[in-house]
């Protein structure tokens, strides 16, 4: 239990220094915008596939129990 709750600070302070290096050294610091935006973009990239394997997941594991969930692509299941 103390191992989950020391990865959940570790997180939610990890998300908190990556803000700050964003706005401090990115976006204030380099005065580079392409850096930012190549930041943004990877963000958005990895954070999508994250989401998308996950809304995966929950569904194949909610379609054990019998719920379930809108396909993403649009072709669901023929049944």
């Amino acid at each position: 239990m103390i191992a989950l709750i020391d990865f959940v600070s570790r997180l939610v302070g990890d998300v908190g220094r990556f803000v700050d290096i964003f706005l401090n050294d990115l976006i204030l610091g380099a005065g580079d915008p392409l850096s930012a935006l190549l930041v943004v973009v990877g963000q958005v990239l990895i954070v999508a596939s994250v989401g998308a394997l996950g809304y995966a997941a929950v569904g194949a594991l909610l379609g054990e129990i019998g719920v379930n969930l809108p396909a993403l692509g649009g072709r669901g299941r023929s049944e």
